[in-house]
């Protein structure tokens, strides 16, 4: 028997509401690299600011983390090919916990997509930036858990000696940085009283400054990194509204940048790298303060359940696939983020807090100049930017999957002209866009970051663990152990990060309050009957991946043991095309349909009864008109069927009328590529000449 695994053709995904497969493994990459490789540009100051050079401990033991989780994903997609993330998982020991498991993936890519759309026009240039603290005090060695903020500088040459600063107010002058440092945000009450203090023409100057640096940006001011990210979101997900194929190459372009720009800064750095004096660090500190800076640097792992989430749109064969474009990319992380912790901490003095939030820009401009820094902060904003498409998509794919399970409203699974959810997709957008209505602020939306997937993928791992498909106990063992880690990371992010845990604590309260209500709409509608019943447990993911062939027919199964035998010599399905022409007009009535039409609920369970016996899955299509080859023509081509079977109940003239005009009028509708066969009553298909 021959099978062919080929792909859906678009017009068949729309009917079978199965998405096409069109993601090959560079695409998919892309997409994982917009958030994986994204990590660098913030991950290195974060590490940075709370372990100093001890940072490159961490860092390794992130991009250990990093491998681990990419091998696991790689087995989580060879056992579920049509879609791995931890709703698959979870819902099989109980629909409740993928729910769970979705929701908690939801928080997560909502946040992201706001973080990695706002800090992306931070590194366009956008927004208020404080001025750096000095850079001649070097941060050292110590872990600093709890790191306090050391304020905002503005220049102050000579401070005048006719002042003397309030104690009630976060103010503080260095004299051998010539700064004045203010902790916290200004009040204007704050500025006045200050300003009150000297009539200093440089004083007064720098109290404005630092005024002006505290206070938050308006959302709705031209220059607000907050407003171009929501116009950025929405721009993205009108993109994806294409479908997930024209959005990957956007993720492709921005890794390839990120690339070339990684490596431009590792040609240029490792050469000075001055090896015998290199200062690392002291990794042999507190076990408790170094788990708990670990913890806090475990921020992108986003991408690998958006990757495995994607496995039902990707080219077969899905190992092939998902396996090449995990390695490659945590890899390339893993490696490359070891490599820029070096070069880091090879520079001195370093202040801790001095490049927080765009190390990998300083260091470009360090070692490569002031270009190599724009070039840096061009293309990390273009790749925070595919971040937010890899989490947007991945918000698509989960209302995607839910609804389609009956977790969440059908509509939300309704698929546009390219394969995508329509109704899906505008919410996988709106709610990181609301969200920044709220909080367009970095540190606020850090709060609430990681907490989400780290949970998810620790539920993925520890139920994978024990999946009969994961062969060999060092496999189940390896990945029983990484749950762990996972599970203990998690359990941390919720003591030292009550925000973020509010926040997921709130997501899930409003997705399973949704989920109740569809529940209970669905059990207010009418079950269905046993036909559909017997059609939908029989229409397996299998039998719609095979190829087709249709049979047109009036009411009648004369036909259905050659149409049968065909079906079964070629492996394919069969498409039992029931078209009752009505060419009378009612003024009044309701339109028939497989619901009411009695005869044709007789034929299809007849035609079901058959297709068991010979092991050919039945595709029902059934219409009323008054045009039956335009009917099945349709039925055709929105099916990709192979061939149209049609038959005579005798030979001779009969037979030459079906063909002169029934088959003549239908070709004519049909592209060359689908042929029309007669076929006779327990005989063989006659080839169309």
């Amino acid at each position: 028997m021959e099978h062919h695994n080929t792909s859906l053709p678009p017009a068949l995904a729309l009917l079978s509401s199965e998405r096409p497969r069109n993601i090959n493994w560079f695409q998919a990459a892309g997409l994982l690299f917009g958030d994986w490789g994204t990590s660098r540009l913030y991950v290195l100051g974060l590490a940075f600011l709370v372990a100093g050079r001890t940072s490159f401990y961490l860092i390794c033991a992130m991009s250990l983390l990093i491998l681990a989780v990419a091998w696991a994903y790689s087995q989580i997609c060879r056992i579920y090919p049509d879609g791995g993330g931890v709703y698959t998982a979870a819902r099989q020991r109980s629909p409740l916990l993928g729910v769970v498991g979705a929701l908690l993936l939801f928080a997560d890519y909502t946040v992201t997509a706001s973080l990695s759309a706002l800090d992306a026009f931070h590194y366009f240039g956008l927004g208020h930036h404080k001025t750096a603290q000095i850079d001649q005090q070097d941060a050292g060695p110590q872990i600093v858990i709890k790191h306090s903020d050391e304020g905002t500088a503005a220049e102050l040459t000579t401070f005048p000696s006719d002042i003397k600063l309030p104690t009630d107010i976060p103010i503080r002058y260095q004299p051998g940085t010539k700064q004045l440092i203010f902790d916290g945000d200004m009040t204007h009450r704050q500025r006045d009283r200050l300003l009150a203090l000297s009539a200093d023409i440089e004083y007064q100057k720098a109290v404005r400054e630092l005024h002006r640096q505290t206070q938050p940006q308006p959302l709705w001011a031209w220059g607000s990194p907050g407003l171009w990210a929501i116009v950025a979101i929405i721009l993205i997900g009108l993109l994806n509204q294409l479908g997930p194929k024209h959005s990957s190459g956007f993720a492709v372009f921005a890794a390839a940048g990120m690339i070339a720009i990684t490596l431009l800064v590792v040609v240029f750095a490792v050469p000075g790298v001055k090896w015998s004096s290199l200062n690392l660090g002291n990794p042999l500190q507190a076990p408790g303060h170094m788990w708990q800076a670990f913890v806090g640097i475990v921020l992108a792992l986003s991408g690998v359940e958006a990757i495995a989430n994607l496995t039902g749109i990707m080219k077969k064969p899905v190992y092939g696939t998902s396996k090449k474009a995990i390695a490659v990319v945590a890899i390339e992380v893993a490696a490359f983020n070891i490599i820029l912790a070096i070069i880091m901490c090879n520079v001195f003095p370093l202040s801790r807090d001095g490049h927080k939030e765009d190390m990998l820009a300083f260091l470009t401009g360090h070692y490569v100049g002031h270009w190599g820094e724009l070039a840096v902060r061009l293309v990390g904003g273009v790749l925070l930017l595919s971040a937010t498409n890899t989490a947007i998509n991945g918000l698509m794919s989960i209302v995607y999957v839910m609804s389609r399970d009956g977790e969440l409203p059908a509509s939300l699974q309704r698929l546009n002209g390219f394969g995508a959810p329509s109704i899906g997709g505008i919410l996988a957008t709106a709610v990181p866009a609301a969200v920044l209505l709220f909080a367009h602020d970095l540190e606020t939306l850090s709060h609430l970051y990681a907490i989400g997937i780290v949970g998810a993928v620790a539920i993925n791992c520890s139920l994978c663990a024990f999946h009969p498909r994961l062969r060999g106990w060092y496999r189940k063992w390896s990945m029983a152990g990484l749950g762990v880690v996972l599970l203990a990371i998690w359990i941390t992010l919720a003591f030292t990060k009550l925000h973020a845990l509010i926040f997921v604590s709130i997501v899930l309260a409003v997705g399973l309050t949704f989920r109740q209500f569809t529940r209970l709409g669905a059990s207010r509608r009418p079950k269905p009957s046993l036909l559909q019943q017997a059609i939908v447990e029989q229409l397996t993911p299998a039998a719609l991946a095979r190829r087709r062939y249709l049979l047109a027919t009036a009411g009648s199964d004369r036909l259905a043991t050659a149409a049968f035998e065909k079906c079964r010599e070629t492996g394919a399905s069969l498409v039992v095309c029931f078209v009752r022409e009505v060419n009378l007009s009612f003024a009044t009535g309701k339109r028939l349909t497989l619901e009411t039409d009695v005869a044709a609920q007789s034929l299809y369970a007849d035609f079901l009864a058959r297709g068991h016996q010979y092991g050919v899955p039945i595709i029902p299509m059934y219409d009323v008109g008054d045009n039956g080859p335009e009917l099945i023509a349709e039925a055709a081509a929105m099916n990709g069927v192979e061939a149209i079977l049609i038959g005579s109940s005798r030979r001779g003239v009969l037979h030459q009328l079906i063909k002169g005009s029934f088959q003549n009028k239908l070709e004519s509708l049909l592209p060359p590529e689908i042929p029309v066969q007669v076929i006779h009553p327990n005989e063989p298909v006659a080839e169309k000449a």
